[in-house]
């Protein structure tokens, strides 16, 4: 279900979204690439979409991973939850987890949702093709990666 807010835009997910910001022991991030049957096909984004009824972020962004790419939730140990765009009627939730070390050879089995999946390090996620939001997200969403990962926050390339 879409929601209008009054961005003038529309969000996907009644209670919101959520979306799973995936570390692995190198500290890097699990990216999947949309496909052309979701909206704002093509970009990069985390495996991530709308919370059921009576659920939390966590549990919608495990569920999700689990559906768009096939990583069971008991691969992940969840962390904490970064907030992103909230427009009131509306909010994103960035869920970060980390990978557990007896998954490190993960089988991929995405959904027609996502076309492909990447591991890709944190300083460079601007040099992908970004869903908007989460690019608009981006500083906030790296500065709380810098935390979890003990290391001074990743400053955007851009000028």
């Amino acid at each position: 279900m879409w929601v209008w807010c009054r961005c003038g835009r529309r969000h996907y997910g009644r209670y919101g979204a959520a979306g799973l910001v995936l570390l692995d022991h190198e500290g890097q991030v699990l990216l999947a690439h949309r496909s052309e049957h979701v909206h704002y096909a093509g970009t990069w984004s985390f495996p991530g979409g709308a919370l059921e009824r009576g659920e939390t972020p966590a549990d919608a962004a495990l569920r999700e991973l689990g559906e768009e790419i096939g990583v069971p939730a008991t691969a992940v140990s969840v962390i904490t939850n970064v907030p992103g765009m909230d427009h009131g009627v509306w909010r994103y939730t960035y869920v970060v987890g980390r990978l557990n070390t007896q998954w490190t050879d993960l089988l991929y089995a995405p959904n027609w949702e996502t076309e492909a999946v990447a591991w890709l390090a944190p300083d460079r996620l601007d040099t992908v093709p970004l869903h908007p939001d989460l690019a608009t997200d981006l500083p906030t969403l790296r500065t709380a990666l810098a935390t979890v990962l003990g290391s001074p926050p990743i400053l955007d390339s851009q000028p």
